[in-house]
């Protein structure tokens, strides 16, 4: 083995979309992708994936504790090895190498970044990097466990050692609670039991698509008014003092898309707006802002019946915001829908499901990972208390296989 998992990290923690390799990266790059043929392709352009197993290293591979203690980042040697033991606290370390080839980029990815790359000859716009030491320790990794592919013990190797921090899972909100000592009661510290059980209650009732009762018209002032109350519910700041409007300002994304501009009684133009070719790209019913997955929005909408309201904001730190918000809404008789009502109630009751992703994805859009599974919130393995977070979770079969290429084609193809 030629390569230790440090080397490997030094490069995944530099995000490049593209990469334009020298000469030698090149060669030993086309070998990687001329090692792959061996195995079956599992998707598009070529697809292939597999797991590789690289040693952690010593310490001295990791860094030199003098230095880190001499800069500051560490006290003492035994400091200086528990960060390491932190970082690698396995002999071995996984990384999941996959290769795509698309009209003459040929890509290599680990853990989900770009590593190396192989562009077009008149695409090659950037000055050459070398990256042969990367490449040829990756191509050493690879060769070694093609032939426990070729041996046949590969795909048992991988169900039976994947840790659990690359593998799929789920666990039970309230298990999760239970875990972690405190954290269900600082979720909850703002709702009342009455609250939550009147919330549990409407959402059982909730119609599918649509509130039942419409509002014979909308305005500007109207909208204003109806997001205040969501931010008075909420205690924003200067929700007691502000105007309705004032309010929308300082909480909203701000790219209303002319709303603020509108008279604020004329029903007339609030419909040529709302109808307006023109409104498109802008984000007036994001009311609390945030992320791409982390704000809450209070949508208009209308029907030949007349105007309604539907609310949404379902990440798990914004969601108590959200279900006051509705609750105000509700109280005030406004039609209202919240979306994902029903997760929304489980998820405070604590019997929604967490998903668990690898460490290697971001905890945010996975619903991919999970099909036909409606989870709200997704999480990767944590550090703290995790062998009882393992212990309390559901894990999903390792059902990947690698398989050999039943004829092998010629590389590069002619």
């Amino acid at each position: 083995m030629d390569i230790i998992a440090p080397e490997i990290d030094r490069y995944l923690h530099n995000r490049d979309w593209e990469l334009c390799v020298d000469e030698k990266t090149r060669e030993l790059t086309l070998s990687l992708f001329k090692e792959l043929q061996t195995l079956k392709i599992i998707g598009d352009d070529e697809y292939r994936s597999i797991w590789l197993t690289v040693p952690r290293g010593t310490m001295e591979d990791y860094g030199d504790w003098e230095e880190a203690v001499r800069y500051g980042d560490v006290s003492s040697r035994k400091e200086f090895e528990k960060e390491w033991l932190d970082w690698y606290p396995d002999p071995v370390k996984w990384y999941k190498l996959s290769a795509v080839h698309w009209r003459g980029w040929y890509s290599i990815v680990v853990n989900g970044r770009l590593v190396l790359q192989i562009q077009p000859e008149e695409e090659r716009r950037k000055y050459p990097e070398d990256r042969s030491d990367l490449a040829k320790g990756l191509l050493s990794a690879l060769k070694e466990t093609i032939e426990s592919v070729i041996a046949g013990t590969y795909n048992a190797f991988v169900r039976e050692n994947l840790p659990y921090g690359k593998r799929r899972g789920r666990i039970l909100r309230e298990d999760f609670w239970n875990i972690y000592s405190g954290e269900k009661e600082a979720y909850l510290e703002k709702m009342t039991q009455d609250d939550i059980a009147r919330f549990v209650k409407l959402m059982s009732e909730q119609p599918e698509r649509s509130p039942e009762g419409r509002l014979h018209e909308m305005t500007a002032r109207k909208y204003f008014e109806y997001c205040r109350l969501g931010y008075m519910a909420n205690d924003y700041e200067k929700s007691g003092e502000l105007s309705a409007k004032e309010l929308y300002l300082k909480h909203a994304d701000g790219r209303d898309e002319g709303l603020r501009d509108l008279i604020p009684d004329s029903a007339e133009e609030f419909v040529a707006w709302y109808d307006g070719p023109d409104r498109r790209g802008g984000h007036p019913w994001e009311v609390c802002r945030g992320g791409n997955s982390t704000h809450v929005s209070l949508y208009v909408a209308k029907d030949e019946r007349g105007w309604w309201l539907a609310l949404a904001g379902s990440s798990y730190g914004r969601s108590i915001e959200t279900i006051k918000f509705f609750l105000a809404l509700y109280d005030a008789g406004i039609p209202i829908l919240i979306r994902d009502g029903k997760e929304l109630a489980d998820m405070i009751c604590g019997r929604d499901f967490i998903g668990i992703v690898s460490e290697d994805v971001f905890p945010r859009y996975c619903s991919e990972w999970f099909p036909g599974e409606n989870m709200l919130s997704y999480m990767n393995l944590p550090h703290e208390e995790r062998d009882e977070v393992i212990k309390a979770s559901y894990w999903y079969p390792i059902e990947e296989d690698v398989r050999l290429e039943e004829e092998i084609q010629n590389f590069p193809p002619e």
